[in-house]
C-alpha cells in the first residue's frame, strides 16, 4: 500500500498521481507505475574503463524496485528512458533475472538517448518499445527537448532525462540539492530514480509545481528557500 503519509498526491490533466519518495509516479486510474533514468549497468561501465565504482550499485537499484512494486498495486511499469546505460555487461544479467521474477508485470521501456542495446534485448526481457507512446492525456517520451525542437504540440508531456533538483539555501553559502518532480503548464519531468546519477538544478517558473524529494518524504518546493 501506498504511504500516504510520506507520499504526496496530486491532480494532473484531472487524473489522479501519487508522487513517491522512491522517486516514482503511480498513475491510480491506470495503475500505472513511471519511472525514469534508471541507468542501470553505469557503475561497470565505469569499472570497465577504469574508474573504481562500487559494484553494488546496480543491485541496490534493483532492490530499491523490489520494494518500490511492494508498495503499489501496479498492473504495468513504465520507463521514461535510460533503463540500461551502456553497452551489455554482466550487470544486465541482474536485470535480467530480477525481470523473470517479476514475469507477470507488463513493462514498457520509452527509448533513451542511453538505450544503445540491440532491440532483441529487451524483447528477451518482455519490453515493449516505443519512442514515444500517448496514453490518456499524456505524450510519454524521454528528452521533452526533442519534441519542442520539431515543432509538435502532443499536449502534455510526461519524461525524464534532465534529472531535475532543486537547490536549497541556507544562511552564509549554505546550499543543498534535492531531486524533484517538476510539473509546469504543459510539462512534468520525473527525477532520476537510479542511485548512480547527478542532477540538473531547475529554475521554476512562478506557476509551476515543483515538488522535493526530501528523505522518504515529498514536500511543495518553497521558491523563497
Amino acid at each position: 500500500m501506498i504511504d500516504v503519509a510520506n507520499a504526496r498526491k496530486i491532480q494532473l490533466q484531472q487524473q489522479s498521481m501519487w508522487l513517491l519518495p522512491q522517486h516514482a509516479l503511480f498513475w491510480e486510474e491506470k495503475q500505472i507505475l513511471m519511472v525514469a533514468d534508471l541507468h542501470l549497468g553505469k557503475a561497470g561501465h565505469f569499472r570497465k574503463n577504469g574508474i573504481p565504482v562500487p559494484g553494488h550499485l546496480n543491485v541496490s537499484n534493483l532492490d530499491r524496485f523490489d520494494h518500490l512494486l511492494e508498495s503499489v498495486d501496479a498492473r504495468h511499469l513504465i520507463m521514461l528512458g535510460d533503463l540500461f546505460h551502456s553497452r551489455k555487461n554482466r550487470e544486465w544479467d541482474h536485470f535480467f533475472e530480477w525481470r523473470s521474477r517479476h514475469a507477470r508485470l507488463e513493462i514498457t521501456l520509452v527509448m533513451g538517448n542511453h538505450d544503445i542495446l540491440e532491440h532483441q534485448a529487451y524483447h528477451a526481457s518482455h519490453i515493449n518499445l516505443f519512442n514515444k507512446l500517448r496514453i490518456g492525456p499524456f505524450l510519454l517520451v524521454h528528452d521533452p527537448e526533442t519534441l519542442q525542437r520539431h515543432g509538435t504540440r502532443p499536449g502534455y508531456l510526461l519524461s525524464g532525462h534532465i534529472h531535475p533538483a532543486v537547490r536549497l539555501r541556507g544562511k552564509g553559502r549554505q546550499s543543498m540539492k534535492l531531486p524533484c518532480f517538476y510539473f509546469s503548464a504543459n510539462k512534468g519531468i520525473l527525477p532520476a530514480f537510479g542511485a548512480f546519477t547527478g542532477t540538473h538544478v531547475v529554475k521554476p517558473a512562478p506557476n509551476d509545481r515543483v515538488y522535493a524529494v526530501v528523505e522518504d518524504h515529498i514536500l511543495p518546493f518553497d521558491r523563497s528557500s
